[in-house]
């Protein structure tokens, strides 16, 4: 089934993608990867609430972000592969940052929206490694981001 078919059942679209803010690329294709830069959970053209998970936002707008930060990396890979999201072979590397105090014991809980939404476009093509990382600030004060790495047919 088509990527794009699979996140509409499972009541998931793409996102308008976002152009970086600053001086750099997307994403880089080299022999069949795509390597992916910081995605943010921008929503037309912003982030909507900044700030430490477990401070200034929640764990459920947290993970919320962290889906819309996956299906920005989605957009951001179709792009890499021609328009066609069914050229992707797999995710072979994910990385989530979560921005929190030091107290949040959650981070591992707010990644599994972005794994979630591989699996759902990719079914067991979009299982992956990654790590989870708990940060003090991420860019622009996001509370989440990610980056990976995907194989390109």
């Amino acid at each position: 089934m088509d990527p794009e078919n699979r996140l509409r059942d499972a009541g998931l679209m793409l996102p308008e993608p976002g152009r970086p803010a600053f001086d750099y690329e997307p994403y880089k294709l080299h022999n069949g990867i795509v390597y992916l830069a910081g995605q943010l959970a921008k929503e037309d053209g912003e982030i909507k609430k900044l700030g430490k998970v477990d401070r200034d936002v929640d764990e459920a707008e947290a993970a919320r972000q962290m889906q819309i930060c996956a299906l920005q990396a989605l957009n951001w890979m179709k792009h890499a592969a021609g328009g066609d999201l069914a050229r992707i072979a797999g995710i072979l590397q994910l990385r989530c940052y979560v921005s929190c105090t030091e107290e949040f014991d959650g981070i591992s809980r707010i990644a599994d929206h972005a794994s979630g939404v591989f699996t759902a476009a990719f079914g067991d093509a979009g299982k992956h490694p990654r790590s989870v990382l708990g940060m003090m600030r991420l860019p622009q004060n996001a509370p989440v981001m990610i980056d990976l790495q995907a194989a390109i047919r």
